[in-house]
């Protein structure tokens, strides 16, 4: 605490160069603690804030500074690893060059983190909380050594452990590795403090397999959609950042229908965007074809993504992790499911849908609140509990998710229709139907969707251009009665091209 408050002082002069024209920035505050014990915890963290406030401005002016700063292909990687490396140099060189291990975890509040995740695990949440470690850590780092003030790409604490621990401010976050719990800052990509032997050990999940069929030469998409005057029309998918065959079939099949179907836009990205954070591999080449159509990507964050992704361009969040914006008759609301129920975002949700009218409400975001696939205990027991009141008031109509990799749609949920579409490229998981499922279908795919007026048209299309699902949902009951031509034969077509369902791979 010493070494903070010193070099807090040092840092104050430079706050008179960086107040103007800032870039957009976290809240400068760390949430309260639920739990009194906590409270020098947080007084660290605070005092973290505050040291490295200005040159996190100074690193996003930097990283504005950059050429073709959201170009996919020149600044838009070269904008966000700037803003890394300029904050990385001032921790390591100006800030925290001489910091070690328990500057922020004291070995007091070591010792009560340690206790509070040794409660969760001798409780009978044990074998999902080891379940959901051990999907995080699916590709395991490739290096165990922590050291502060160094890079290490290891694996985000999963939601139902992320809420028991203290909550952290928006710099940092909670990642691990092997046993050790680390403390990430998140714009320098660096351990700023680590908690060994926090956690048990974690065996590696088992893998499906993950080959992807070539698509056929002069493939055709089966079903564009009706193309309605004044309609809006977009794309879909997540899970897809595997930079691996699979990835790149669904991608081309999204280009394919671009050709030869129907004209989108935009793409909704549900969030696992860069599994190795490789911006060019996982993002830039596979849709390089798309970006230079001028189609536009929106992205969510998923659990495999680094929070510096919100920087990066290309994927449009504007410096946030949650964030709204229409198009059309439709209002869109993107939210980050790495925090659930963090009262600050249900909080911003209750806002968002201010003065949205009759468009519809759609929201889309990485973790599903129904799902039948290998998270779903934790689709219930954690994210519906912590969104689905706020969904519900809102009267949200639609939510786009990812998490599991297949393809699901429910019946409605409290008036909410939920579809899971996790299939863009990341190896799958089985299916195991439940009791609130239309369909679900263990397969690469992505989706797209049409709105026009009272209707949302919408189809599910694999990467060998199979039409998994397809179908209208109305937005207000008296559009359901009214069905017209075009809505009907394109029912009809839909009917006709669509694939029988299957159960699992």
């Amino acid at each position: 605490m010493h070494m903070l408050t010193r070099a807090l002082l040092f840092t104050v002069a430079m706050t008179v160069v960086v107040t103007a024209c800032s870039p957009t920035l976290p809240p400068a505050t760390v949430p309260a603690q639920p739990d009194a014990t906590f409270e020098p915890f947080k007084t660290a963290l605070q005092a973290y804030v505050d040291l490295t406030q200005p040159f996190r401005k100074i690193a996003a002016q930097d990283a504005e500074k950059v050429p073709g700063k959201a170009a996919p292909e020149t600044g838009a990687e070269q904008s966000v690893r700037t803003r890394q490396n300029s904050l990385a140099e001032a921790l390591t060189t100006k800030l925290r060059p001489n910091a070690k291990q328990g500057d922020l975890i004291s070995p007091d509040m070591g010792a009560a983190i340690t206790r509070v995740i040794k409660a969760a695990f001798d409780t009978p949440k044990r074998q999902l909380i080891l379940d959901e470690l051990a999907e995080q850590n699916s590709t395991p780092p490739m290096t165990t050594t922590v050291t502060i003030n160094q890079p290490l790409d290891s694996p985000r604490v999963p939601p139902r452990l992320m809420d028991i621990l203290p909550p952290l401010p928006k710099q940092l976050e909670y990642d691990f590795v092997g046993r050790t719990l680390l403390i990430h800052d998140v714009d320098a990509n660096i351990v700023v403090d680590y908690l060994p032997d926090a956690l048990p050990t974690i065996a590696p999940p088992a893998r499906a397999a993950a080959a992807a069929t070539p698509v056929p030469p002069g493939a055709v998409s089966p079903l564009p959609m009706p193309s309605i005057r004044g309609g809006t029309v977009f794309a879909l998918m997540g899970d897809s950042g595997s930079g691996d065959q699979a990835q790149q079939a669904v991608a081309q099949a999204m280009l394919t229908y671009f050709n030869t179907a129907t004209h989108f836009p935009f793409v909704l990205m549900l969030g696992d965007n860069l599994y190795d954070d490789d911006y060019t591999n996982e993002f830039s080449v596979p849709y390089k074809p798309l970006l230079d159509l001028g189609v536009k990507f929106y992205a969510a964050l998923g659990n495999h993504d680094r929070d510096l992704e919100i920087h990066f361009k290309p994927f449009n969040m504007g410096d946030v992790d949650r964030y709204s914006f229409d198009q059309g008759n439709a209002r869109f609301v993107v939210l980050n499911t790495n925090h659930p129920a963090d009262p600050l975002q249900i909080q911003w949700l209750d806002q968002a849908w201010a003065n949205v009218g009759a468009k519809w409400r759609i929201a889309f975001f990485h973790h599903p609140l129904y799902s039948s696939g290998q998270h779903a205990a934790e689709t219930r027991d954690v994210i519906r509990p912590a969104l689905e009141p706020a969904l519900v008031r809102n009267q949200v109509n639609v939510v786009f998710s990812g998490h599991e990799h297949l393809y699901e749609r429910t019946m409605p949920q409290h008036g909410i229709s939920y579809f899971v579409s996790g299939g863009g490229g990341r190896y799958l998981y089985d299916y195991k139907a439940s009791a609130f499922d239309v369909i679900g279908v263990s397969e690469h795919h992505f989706m797209v969707a049409e709105i026009a007026g009272d209707r949302l048209f919408f189809e599910a299309i694999t990467h060998t251009q199979q039409l998994l699902d397809c179908g209208v949902i109305y937005r207000t009951h008296d559009a359901s009665l009214k069905p017209d031509d075009t809505t009907t034969k394109w029912l009809a077509d839909c009917d006709a091209g669509r694939v029988k369902p299957r159960s699992t791979r």
